[in-house]
This record gives C-alpha cells, sequence and structure tokens, in this order.
C-alpha cells in the first residue's frame, strides 16, 4: 500500500513536470515594442475646426420614412430632408448657429428638440428601431 501511494504521488510529480513549458520571455517583448512601432506610425490628422457652419444627418433605424427639418429661433425653415427612407442616412445639413430647433417626423409622431447650435458641431440623430428618438444631445467636431 505504501508503494502504491508513492507510486501516485511520483505520477502526479512526473505528470506536472511534462505538462509544463517553459518559454523565454524576450520574443514577447519584442513583439509588444512591434505592435507599439505600428501604432506610432499611424498619422492622426489634426482638426482644427474654427467657423465651420454647424450640421445634423438624420440615421432611421426605424421601418417607415422619416422627415427632418432644421428651423431658426424665429420658426424659419433653414434646411431639411424629407423622406428619409428605413435603414438609410440623410444627407448632411448645414445651417447658421444659434438657437435650432430640430424636427423629427413619421406619418404619425413629430418630436421636436431645441438646441444652441454653435460653429464646429454636428447633431446626429438616430431613430431606433421602434420610432424613438435615441439622441438629444451634439457634439463639437
Amino acid at each position: 500500500m505504501k508503494n502504491l501511494l508513492k507510486a501516485i504521488a511520483c505520477a502526479v510529480v512526473v505528470f506536472t513536470c511534462y505538462n509544463c513549458s517553459v518559454e523565454p520571455a524576450e520574443p514577447i517583448q519584442d513583439e509588444l515594442l512591434t505592435s507599439q512601432e505600428d501604432i506610432s506610425d499611424v498619422e492622426i490628422p489634426e482638426v482644427n475646426c474654427t467657423s465651420q457652419d454647424p450640421q445634423a444627418i438624420l440615421t432611421n433605424n426605424s421601418l417607415v420614412a422619416v422627415d427632418f427639418e432644421v428651423f431658426d429661433q424665429f420658426g424659419l425653415l433653414m434646411t431639411h430632408a424629407y423622406g428619409v427612407p428605413a435603414g438609410d442616412t440623410s444627407t448632411t445639413l448645414t445651417f447658421p448657429d444659434g438657437i435650432t430647433t430640430f424636427v423629427v417626423s413619421t406619418s404619425s409622431t413629430a418630436k421636436e428638440v431645441k438646441i444652441d447650435m454653435g460653429n464646429c458641431m454636428v447633431y446626429e440623430v438616430e431613430i431606433n428601431e421602434n420610432n424613438q428618438l435615441d439622441t438629444d444631445v451634439p457634439t463639437q467636431l
């Protein structure tokens, strides 16, 4: 019985030693340096937006066509994208800065959002599959 326990213990040690492998760490470090060099080689263009007019883009992920209108602070229509089909994106609409009202409408509903749009801002509107407005905050270019 003692010999059987010793044999099992010896087999476990031998089995563990044969299943372990030792690999040098140098190639891993070389791979990391190579990937860091690749990242540093990529040039990121600088965007210096100084006086570009605000923009708006509508992405229609719903199942119906959507109308997108942009009004100024006095209620005058500045630009629009009518009949944006389901699964499509409107053209980029540009307009002067200031208090802007965006109206997103379908045949059954309409949603109005007022935002103070400044230069170098973009308002990306997304309509989800349930005809809900997912975004109501502009981003800086």
